[in-house]
């Protein structure tokens, strides 16, 4: 995911521009109000002041105009004046007055009627405010100065841009902390997710965050004890059915050999082996399971598994043509094969081309393929075939398959070895299993 797309999913972004927005919309709102409430008091309080002081600079000057008077007035006062008429132009700066840049207003005070005021803008961010008066045939316009230490005004608006994203940059730091524990939150229920209930997600807040912590806790800690529940119910059930099928089997080689025997002893040999199975993946998947790791010839392995379970099969092995020796759990890697062969072989038709059977190594990556030529899986069935007691078939008929176990114990098995079991199928075309183990220093 990229930087953009963490930004546009991120919490954290969103109310940093939601606190943004509302900042905007309330310095407009103010500065308006404000703007607002200050030209109503200026036009009520403040220009009959201005008018005033006018009439005052204006008998200073007297009529006609007194470049002397107007002189001493701008050395005295902050103000610059400029005198146009037909006998005298003047300003004390040296600088004609551009008298087209000014917006002048009407404004109307008792007997100053010819009063104006005005705005120019005099260089960069400086605004002045110009009075007009007539004083005979001149006209005289006195523009307020506004005294200010010398350079400050440009510095004002830097500085105010970076305290305002100073002032932004904190509150992200705060919005950050207050939504920290959402990433801790997200991070132990991945966990949980991938199995590990044991851990727990720490938090020291009391605020809402830390009780949502609390709460997912408490769940983890639920099913915790649920499957541990379940798991030690399905141990005791298989112990205890070990004794009656063994009973059985011994009581029915005590009938006379018969189509019904042979029967019987096929449903004691199916529910036997999901005994073991069941026993065998709750084995795994118990906490501190240990694999008796030994040293085996990979060629030898998988002919020994053939010759011992499927000698009178048509399959097509495979071997590594080098000797390769690994370290593993011989008794489970068996039992994943035969699962895997058994199942290949149940899905092969006596016309279609014989289940293959290989394994080899590569970049210390140990893999197992079963292919066979069947009629394939639905792609909709293929995400859940490695749960457990998942059938594709769900009248759960005998010819269509088994108990749905097998491919869930290969599963453990293979992550019981730090590996992973992945499948592909075409309808009509057939399906293989790929078990892929890292091996690192098992070799």
């Amino acid at each position: 995911m990229t930087v953009l797309q963490r930004l546009r999913y991120s919490l954290t972004a969103r109310v940093m521009l939601l606190f943004a927005a509302t900042a905007i919309v309330i310095v407009i709102i103010m500065s308006a109000t404000i703007s607002l409430a200050l030209r109503h008091q200026f036009d009520r309080n403040m220009r009959p002041h201005i008018a005033q002081y006018l009439t005052y600079l204006q008998k200073e000057i007297g009529v006609p105009p007194d470049i002397e008077r107007a002189r001493d007035l701008a050395q005295r006062l902050p103000v610059n004046i400029y005198i146009t008429g037909p006998t005298i132009n003047w300003s004390s700066t040296g600088l004609s007055l551009d008298v087209n840049k000014i917006d002048f207003r009407d404004h109307r005070h008792r007997k100053h009627s010819d009063t104006r005021r005005g705005w120019i803008q005099r260089g960069e961010y400086r605004y002045r405010t110009v009075l007009k008066a007539r004083a005979g045939q001149h006209d005289v316009y006195y523009e307020i100065q506004r005294r200010a230490g010398p350079g400050i005004g440009r510095w004002i608006p830097p500085i105010a841009l970076i305290l305002m994203l100073t002032a932004l940059y904190l509150c992200y730091r705060f919005v950050r902390w207050i939504f920290k524990p959402v990433q801790t939150i997200q991070q132990g229920v991945q966990q949980f997710a991938a199995g590990d209930l044991d851990h727990r997600i720490v938090l020291q807040r009391k605020d809402e965050l830390g009780k949502l912590g609390d709460s997912v806790n408490r769940m983890a800690a639920e099913l915790q004890k649920m499957l541990e529940a379940k798991r030690q119910l399905l141990l005791a059930i298989s112990h205890e059915l070990r004794s009656p099928i063994t009973r059985a089997k011994v009581s029915t080689e005590l009938l006379d050999d018969s189509k019904l025997k042979d029967e019987i002893n096929k449903d004691l040999v199916e529910m036997e082996t999901l005994v073991a199975d069941i026993l065998e993946t709750e084995r795994l998947n118990m906490q501190h399971s240990v694999l008796n790791k030994e040293p085996v010839s990979l060629s030898e392995l998988l002919e020994n598994v053939v010759a011992a379970h499927f000698s009178g099969d048509n399959l097509e092995l495979k071997t590594p043509q080098q000797e390769h020796y690994v370290l593993a759990d011989v008794a489970r890697i068996k039992l994943l094969l035969v699962n895997l062969i058994n199942n290949a072989l149940q899905h092969s038709s006596p016309d279609s081309p014989p289940p293959e059977v290989s394994a080899n190594i590569e970049d210390d990556i140990l893999t197992f393929l079963v292919t066979d030529h069947g009629p394939g899986i639905p792609a909709e069935h293929i995400p859940h075939l490695t749960e457990p007691f998942y059938r594709v078939d769900l009248s759960r008929q005998r010819k269509t398959g088994g108990y749905g176990l097998g491919l869930y114990l290969c599963r453990v098995v293979a992550e019981a070895h730090g590996g992973k079991l992945d499948l592909e199928s075409n309808v009509g075309k057939g399906t293989t299993v790929k078990v892929t183990i890292p091996l690192g220093s098992d070799i």
